[in-house]
């Protein structure tokens, strides 16, 4: 048994099927989250994952369209209006079975971050909500906001001491795979005309011997306001 993990698709759907032809023959095939918003084909590609049985992690985006759909206080960006009114009951369905993390033997599968001091066992909706948006952690790994100035920042995985396993990630988009002993972040930034990352790992007894599958961007689909960073 082989098990493919996909970094954030962001409505990529061309190129995530062209991904999926290059992985092994029946593989249980995961998605680390963010299948929606950006990209040009977002609520098609979340269909793909439902009709395909792609396990998919609870991402972000994801999150915050079913926040607006339990009727919470959510401000959609011009790009998530357009998917908002697309998105049906069997949708909000589908996005609702998503758990926040899996594990799967020493394999840990989330969509953002976890620090030292979280444990995944029974975590409150706080903490498991705090998985999907984690990217830096100040000295003391407390998580720390979008675009905060604190002087000793960290990135996450950089400081994660392996207490939940070997764990595959998205959110953060890198050039390429960022490596660590502990962890591997597989958003490759395929919306803003990067690659599209799939990690294929055959024993989860040892998770840190993974093979990288990797196609590129067809196009820049999405505005980009940041600098990808190097993993």
């Amino acid at each position: 048994m082989y098990y493919v993990i996909y970094g954030d698709v962001h409505g990529c759907l061309e190129e995530w099927e062209e991904l999926r032809k290059l992985i092994p023959k029946n593989s249980f095939e995961i998605s680390v989250g963010d299948i929606l918003d950006k990209g040009p084909y977002p609520v098609e590609a979340l269909r793909y994952a439902k009709k395909n049985k792609i396990f998919t992690i609870m991402g972000n985006h994801e999150y915050k369209h079913l926040r607006k759909y339990w009727g919470r206080k959510v401000i959609l960006d011009e790009d998530q209006q357009r998917v908002y009114p697309q998105l049906k009951q069997e949708d909000f369905d589908f996005i609702e079975s998503m758990p926040f993390f899996l594990k799967l033997n020493h394999l840990t599968i989330l969509h953002g971050g976890i620090t030292n001091k979280i444990r995944l066992n029974n975590p409150p909706l706080n903490i498991m909500t705090l998985l999907l948006f984690l990217r830096e952690v100040d000295e003391n790994d407390k998580f720390l906001p979008l675009n905060h100035n604190h002087p000793n920042a960290s990135f996450w995985a950089d400081r994660y001491d392996g207490h939940e396993g070997f764990i595959v990630y998205g959110h953060n988009p890198f050039k390429d795979v960022k490596k660590n002993k502990f962890a591997a972040g597989i958003d490759t930034a395929c919306v803003y005309g990067n690659k599209l990352t799939a990690l294929v790992i055959k024993n989860t007894l040892k998770p840190w011997d993974y093979e990288i599958i990797q196609v590129n961007a067809k196009k820049q689909y999405s505005p980009l306001h940041f600098e990808i960073q190097n993993p």
